[in-house]
């Protein structure tokens, strides 16, 4: 086949691609098809190939005796004879017709999917076309993952589909140039001879930069961590390695805790880090590590769970330093009920500190157990692992309790999670019989299964994990880690990079933003559709309490938590208030606080009919009780409560407090009374549980531009049956956080909420109120 001078940028017939016999699918090959190229016609250009044939094939059948042509291959030339326009690119082809998948797969012919298998595939997109495809995938239901990638003359990106699915999407967009299989590093690098592996890791340590000596630390509760892994150490010296038990010694008895350092140090990074080779640049690391062995070693002394979160804390914080808590193990033997248990309320006595001094911890929600002789049985997915239910202290009120999702995906593998949907093993909160919280708060990626041959059974492979660091260096460096552990390094790492872009906030503000910055992906949203339908009862209620019990509020964005647009305006109020006041000897709720927001009235307004969205976060942490469930009395577990409410479209300021104050006045702090406030996600009676509140409204412009009014009042807790003690003189700290977002290009919100802020109160990308 000779294509001439036709190129991908030609005027109407655009060449995409030649592939010469040899490169053919073998089963092309089979019909002796010879070479095969795919072009792009626009409806035009077609005509003027018709056109073009006809003529080719009138000067074929005039033609007399021998036929001479030059042997330049251009169908531009001018000599004797005068051959029809495309006569070279006729000569040579045997037929036209309309490309199919397997013409455009450029791929090894083993690795193109099944029919209806579901998998995915690396799209090679012409230049400019980008908008149009993602435009149509999106409509279609087609998720695209991770980022696009741009060459000259093309942009790849990934998308999840079957074939059915691909070809409708290649005929809507003409925009697809060929199509691969999608690849991952994890794989490559463990198939690494030892060297190779060892080699790699050196040259990305030698680009590592310690963090400064102020860096917030990340301290991990676990089996220990190798400090000396070439990744580690500059994060880790041995000096921050300890042990709740001097006979544990501080190496890494399991390998466990070397992996959760690894993912809180890169995240998902590591592959693309180790990537770059020798030539990458200087990394700089924001955020140091701490490591504090609190399970035991086969063998070793036993240690009630909570004594030794106790005595980790009481260890590292013989030094004052900004740090946060990752405890990626949970409490076997604990109940799973949603009761409170001695390690949870440990966990929250601790993290309520003084009420000054609070601490932040990550914890594990738990895996559903498995062995290589029982394995997963990928039936209990479809149930969502109701009968696994979180594990202690992951239903700690003053945690943040961390599940599992996955994005991972591996072509020629049937999969058990959907693409964004939960990880297999990841526990749930649906069984629990009593609910002082909402578990998880959120999810990170925790890795998926293969199905095996035998359709019960299923496990993680290679190309389903997170690569991270290994206890075994230097001989193996590299290892893979999944589960809710890996989910909550992540949430860690996050939090503590986000601690050093933030020094100044508090624990309690770190925890909402985290909680802020998270969405729920379609496959998250599709589990409130099908709970709807399925719902003959409490509807709305029972759906949304089922997608939280799975997903928490969804999957933290990096990028929304530390990056702002034009669009997107999020205010921070970091306060206290005093809940209690002893009055005739009785204990009364005391304390409002009423805030009038920097709001961007004058662009809601202009966006009118708009829809917009405002999200609303409280974090506070709270005194434990746990002696008040066997009481029967899960209300007064914690110290107190706290609520927000927002100022109603049409009411006045004035009337917005009023009507809280009534609430305090008849000494209930949690009943709506007043015009039912409509256009929230998941609504008052859903978001009351817990110390972390959050909800999402969403609704016209307009109706958002008078909003800019919201309480934080007090509920009842223990304290408030203490009237002989004086517990009613303590005041709580708090954090709200507040954010609109528009369509983008709407307006500039952040520029007029700034000119209603004095200086000292803006922080990058955030507003302090």
């Amino acid at each position: 086949m000779n294509v001439g001078s036709l190129r991908a940028d030609s005027r109407g017939l655009k060449l995409f691609a030649v592939r010469r016999r040899e490169d053919v699918h073998a089963a092309e090959r089979n019909h002796d098809t010879g070479d095969l190229a795919t072009f792009f016609a626009s409806v035009s250009a077609v005509r003027s190939l018709l056109t073009s044939l006809d003529k080719y094939e009138a000067w074929i059948d005039g033609a007399q005796g021998e036929i001479v042509i030059d042997d330049d291959g251009d169908d531009n030339d001018d000599d004797d004879i005068k051959r029809p326009r495309r006569f070279w690119l006729f000569e040579g082809t045997e037929q036209f017709r309309v490309a199919t998948i397997e013409d455009l797969w450029a791929d090894d012919p083993d690795r193109l999917p099944r029919e209806n298998e579901t998998v995915e595939w690396e799209v090679w997109l012409r230049p400019g076309f980008e908008a149009i495809f993602t435009t149509e995938a999106e409509s279609v239901g087609i998720p695209i993952t991770g980022q696009p990638t741009k060459f000259p003359d093309t942009t790849l990106v990934n998308v999840r589909a079957n074939k059915d699915q691909l070809a409708a999407l290649v005929r809507a967009t003409a925009a697809v140039v060929e199509l691969r299989g999608a690849s991952t590093f994890v794989a490559d690098y463990l198939d690494l001879i030892p060297e190779a592996r060892a080699a790699l890791v050196g040259q990305l340590g030698a680009r590592l930069v310690a963090p400064p000596a102020d860096a917030p630390r990340t301290t991990i509760l676990d089996t220990g961590v190798n400090h000396a892994h070439p990744l580690l150490n500059p994060m880790l010296p041995r000096s921050r390695c300890h042990s709740v038990e001097p006979g544990w010694g501080t190496a890494d008895h399991d390998g466990h805790g070397t992996k959760s350092a690894g993912i809180v140090a890169f995240g998902g990074g590591l592959e693309a880090l180790l990537a770059e080779g020798a030539k990458g640049a200087p990394v700089q690391l924001t955020t140091a590590l701490e490591s504090v062995t609190v399970i035991s070693p086969e063998g070793g002394a036993r240690i009630p769970a909570r004594d030794a979160i106790v005595r980790a804390v009481s260890i590292v914080e013989r030094t004052p330093h900004p740090r946060v808590f990752c405890l990626a193990g949970t409490a076997d033997g604990e109940a799973e009920t949603g009761r409170q248990t001695s390690t949870s309320a440990a966990l929250d006595k601790l993290a309520w500190g003084d009420g000054e001094a609070t601490r932040l911890f990550c914890v594990a929600a738990g895996n559903v157990a498995t062995s290589p002789e029982a394995p997963y049985r990928h039936a209990q997915y479809g149930a969502r692992n109701a009968d696994h239910r979180i594990q202690a202290p992951g239903q700690a009120l003053n945690a943040l309790t961390v599940g599992a999702h996955t994005d991972k995906t591996a072509e020629g593998l049937r999969l058990v999670a959907p693409l964004g949907d939960m990880s297999p093993t990841a526990r749930t909160a649906i069984g629990w019989t009593r609910r002082y919280a909402h578990k998880p708060d959120i999810v990170m990626e925790g890795g998926n299964h293969a199905m095996d041959d035998d359709g019960i059974h299923s496990r993680p492979s290679h190309p389903l994990m997170v690569l991270t660091t290994h206890r075994n260096a230097p001989r193996a460096p590299l290892g893979l880690t999944n589960e809710t552990s890996a989910a909550t390094a992540y949430a860690a790492g996050l939090v503590t990079r986000l601690l050093a872009q933030y020094p100044g906030y508090r624990m309690e503000t770190l925890r909402a933003l985290m909680v802020h910055a998270a969405e729920w992906t379609p496959a998250m949203q599709e589990l409130y559709d099908i709970s709807m339908r399925l719902s003959e009862t409490r509807g709305r209620e029972e759906a949304w309490a089922r997608v939280l019990s799975c997903y928490g509020w969804g999957v933290p964005s990096e990028e929304r938590l530390v990056r702002s647009a034009s669009n997107a305006l999020t205010l921070v109020v970091e306060d206290e208030l005093t809940p209690y006041l002893k009055r005739d000897g009785r204990i009364v709720l005391n304390q409002m606080k009423y805030f009038r927001l920097p709001w961007p009235v004058r662009a809601l307004r202009d966006l009118n009919q708009t829809e917009v969205e405002m999200r609303c976060t409280l974090s506070y942490f709270t005194d434990p009780h746990p002696l008040a469930d066997s009481r029967d009395r899960r209300d007064r577990y914690a110290s107190h409560s706290l609520r927000f409410d927002l100022r109603r479209f049409g009411e006045s300021q004035e009337a917005a407090q009023r009507r809280v104050n009534e609430l305090a006045e008849e000494n209930l702090g949690d009943v709506n009374t007043g015009a039912p406030d409509d256009g929230w996600v998941v609504g008052p009676a859903m978001r009351r549980r817990g110390s972390l509140h959050h909800d999402i409204w969403k609704g016209a412009a307009f109706r958002l531009a008078s909003r800019d009014g919201i309480s934080v009042y007090p509920v009842r807790g223990w304290w408030g049956d203490r009237p002989s003690e004086d517990y009613h003189t303590k005041s709580t700290r708090f954090s709200l956080v507040v954010s609109i977002r528009t369509p983008p290009s709407a307006v500039d919100l952040v520029a007029e909420a700034v000119n209603l802020i004095p200086n000292h109160l803006l922080v990058e990308n955030l507003v302090r109120v």
